[in-house]
C-alpha cells in the first residue's frame, strides 16, 4: 500500500506527470507541427487529428462535421484558463458571455469534461472520432487518478482502430495507469510497446520508451541500471526532447 502512495505521489511531478492532458497535446504538437510555436503548434495539431479525421472519413455530412466541432469544443473547456478564485461579479458576467465555460477549480473542470466526453460518445459512437474522445477521456481519468477506468478508455481507443500515429498516447496512457495502480511489470510492458508505435513515425519518440524504462528501473531500485539507459539514449539520441530531464535525473542519481 506504502509503495502504491509512493507511486501515485510520483506521477505528481511535474517531470513525470503533472498534466496529462497538456502531456497529451504537447505530444501531438510534436508529432503534427514541429516547425511551429509550442501554443499555436498544440492548436494545430488538435485541428489536424479531428478536422482531418472529420474530412478525410466523413466528408460527407454536416452531422459529421458537427460531431468534430463537438469534440473541439470539450477540448477547449479543457484547456481554458481556470477562473480567478474570486466572487467578483464582472468575472463572472464577462465569462458567462462565452460559449465555453470555465471554472474555478481543476476538479469542477475535469467533472465537466468527463460529462461533456460521456455525452459526445453517446450520441457519436459510431463516428470515426470514437478513439480520439476515448483518449481524451482517459487523459482526464488518469489525471484524477481513476487508474482501471483510464485503463478502460485507452482500450476502447484501441478497439476503435485508433489511427497508428496516435497509438503511442493510448500505450502511453496505459504505462500511466499501471503505474499508479502499483503494476510496474505491466506498466513496463505498456510502454515498450511505444517503441514499436514509433515505426509509424520513421523512429520518432521512441526515445520515450527507453526513458519510461529507465524511470521504472530506477523506481525498482536499480540505480546502476537506470543510470546505464539514461546514458543510453543520450547516446543514441542527443537532440532528445527529454534531454533536461534525463541530464537532471543522472545528476540525481550519480550524487547519491
Amino acid at each position: 500500500m506504502q509503495k502504491r502512495k509512493q507511486i501515485a505521489k510520483d506521477l505528481k511531478r511535474p517531470d513525470h506527470f503533472v498534466d496529462f492532458w497538456t502531456h497529451t497535446w504537447q505530444r501531438l504538437a510534436e508529432v503534427l507541427a514541429p516547425r511551429r510555436k509550442p501554443a499555436v503548434a498544440a492548436a494545430v495539431a488538435l485541428a489536424v487529428v479531428l478536422v482531418g479525421a472529420a474530412i478525410f472519413n466523413y466528408w460527407d455530412g454536416t452531422r459529421r462535421l458537427a460531431a468534430s466541432r463537438a469534440l473541439v469544443r470539450v477540448q477547449q473547456i479543457q484547456t481554458a484558463e481556470l477562473l480567478p478564485a474570486t466572487d467578483d461579479k464582472n468575472d463572472i458576467e464577462s465569462d458567462a458571455r462565452s460559449d465555453v465555460p470555465r471554472f474555478k477549480t481543476q476538479p469542477e473542470r475535469q467533472t465537466a469534461v468527463l460529462k461533456e466526453l460521456d455525452t459526445f460518445l453517446s450520441q457519436n459512437g459510431s463516428s470515426g472520432l470514437k478513439a480520439q474522445a476515448q483518449i481524451m477521456r482517459g487523459g482526464v481519468l488518469l489525471a484524477i487518478g481513476r487508474f482501471d477506468d483510464a485503463l478502460g478508455a485507452y482500450d476502447a481507443a484501441l478497439s476503435a482502430r485508433l489511427d497508428a500515429r496516435l497509438r503511442f498516447l493510448a500505450h502511453e496512457g496505459q504505462g500511466y495507469a499501471y503505474e499508479g495502480k502499483g503494476d510496474l511489470d505491466k506498466a513496463a510492458a505498456a510502454f515498450a510497446k511505444i517503441a514499436a508505435d514509433a515505426g509509424a513515425f520513421q523512429g520518432f519518440y521512441q526515445d520515450a520508451s527507453l526513458y519510461h524504462k529507465a524511470r521504472l528501473t530506477e523506481l525498482k531500485g536499480d540505480k546502476a541500471g537506470a543510470v546505464a539507459i539514461y546514458k543510453q539514449i543520450l547516446d543514441k539520441v542527443p537532440d532528445t526532447a527529454m534531454k533536461d530531464q534525463i541530464t537532471d535525473r543522472l545528476a540525481l542519481l550519480e550524487a547519491k
